[in-house]
Formats: C-alpha cells, sequence, structure tokens
C-alpha cells in the first residue's frame, strides 16, 4: 500500500499539478519540479524555467521508448566512434552519482516554429505525452517509430529521458521515480521534469527551501 504522501502525489499529478520528488541522499541530491507531460501548458514551461531553472526534460517509460525505437545517447555516440573519434574521448565514466546517464536524442514538434518558446516547448510536450499515452496503451504491432516521425523532428529543444528496463529495480533517477509513480498511479507514464536550482547559492535548492516553496504554492 503506497504512503499517504505517495498518494497525494499520485492525486497531485492526476489534476494537473506540479509535484517536487527528491532522489535520496549521495546521488544528485536534487529536488525536481514534475508534471505529466500530457498536461502542459505555456504557462508551465514558464514556471519550470523561472521557477527551477533547470533543464526541461521528458521522462519516457521503457515499454513507450522501446516501441519509438529511441536510443540512448552514449549508444548513438559509440556507433559513431569510427567517424568521430572526438566522442569516445568524451565518454562520461566518471559521473560520480550513477553509471549511464539516461539521455536520448532532442525533439521539436513538427509544428512549432523556432521549437523554444513557451508555446512551442509545451506543444511538443504535451504532444510527446499524448503519443505516449496512445503507444502505452496500443498495439505493440504498431509501427510507432513512423508515427513519431510524422510529428516529431530531431535535433530540437526538448531533451528526451529514457528510463531504464526494470524502473527503479535497475537505477533510482528523477526519470525512474517520476515514471514509476505514474505508473504506480495508472496514469500516463510520460512526465516533464526540470531539476529546482538555487541563484543565490549557485547550487541545487535545499530540500528545505523546496519545501517552502511547496508550501506556498500548495504542491505536495
Amino acid at each position: 500500500m503506497p504512503s499517504e504522501t505517495i498518494r497525494n502525489a499520485i492525486k497531485s499529478l492526476a489534476m494537473g499539478k506540479f509535484t517536487l520528488i527528491y532522489d535520496k541522499e549521495g546521488r544528485e541530491e536534487e529536488v525536481d519540479l514534475v508534471k505529466l507531460a500530457e498536461k502542459v501548458k505555456p504557462e508551465d514551461v514558464y514556471r519550470m524555467r523561472h521557477d527551477a531553472g533547470g533543464l526541461i526534460c521528458v521522462a519516457v517509460h521503457p515499454k513507450i521508448w522501446h516501441r519509438w525505437e529511441l536510443p540512448f545517447l552514449h549508444d548513438l555516440f559509440q556507433s559513431c566512434y569510427a567517424s568521430y573519434g572526438v566522442l569516445e574521448a568524451l565518454i562520461p565514466n566518471d559521473i560520480p552519482y550513477d553509471e549511464k546517464s539516461a539521455f536520448s536524442v532532442t525533439v521539436n514538434h513538427r509544428k512549432t516554429f523556432t521549437g523554444i518558446t513557451d508555446k512551442d516547448r509545451a506543444l511538443t510536450i504535451r504532444e510527446l505525452g499524448l503519443l505516449g499515452k496512445r503507444t502505452y496503451t496500443g498495439n505493440s504491432e504498431n509501427n510507432w517509430r513512423e508515427e513519431l516521425g510524422r510529428n516529431f523532428r530531431s535535433p530540437g529543444h526538448v531533451h528526451l529521458l529514457l528510463a531504464s528496463d526494470g524502473l527503479l529495480k535497475s537505477r533510482q533517477g528523477h526519470t525512474e521515480l517520476t515514471v514509476a509513480l505514474a505508473e504506480l498511479g495508472q496514469l500516463n507514464p510520460v512526465t516533464v521534469l526540470c531539476e529546482m536550482l538555487d541563484g543565490k547559492t549557485g547550487k541545487a535548492l535545499s530540500i528545505s527551501e523546496a519545501k517552502r516553496y511547496a508550501n506556498r504554492h500548495k504542491y505536495v
């Protein structure tokens, strides 16, 4: 049985509200501002970049990204080592809190203009969420890769994060935490997240400050 806090977080996400999620001590030790991707509006993108300030990304459940046939960015780089040796020199083998990154490609929706405005990014994020829902619940025989290509172009301004197979059994990052939370609540497991930063200290926003922010805005 989920705790009351988790039940409240799921209810908050279902209502289209932001939820603040912390990973754990000894890892990134960061709080992310999180929302279901399908519910994102331009004012939400503004809030993420203005109040949080980190990188706005979309986390995708493994069932979805496998059907979309998306690569991890490090695997994509590895396939190019023969042509671009500098990519091999840039291997991220010294990340102090993790073994590998969840980053995949960047995308814009094909109906965006530059892709960077709050309106454009909201469209991209929302449509990723809606396509993700159709993919997650749809027939595995559908050509989801082609549907992704019909709706999105790459490179773009929205970073995709691929949740690990096994979710929290394999990795305990914000990518897996947010997707697992949505799945636990039988919600669409495509989330948008952004790290909360502190302009005064130049570091991640502390848990105490994040709690004060959550209380001011009545977020879980």
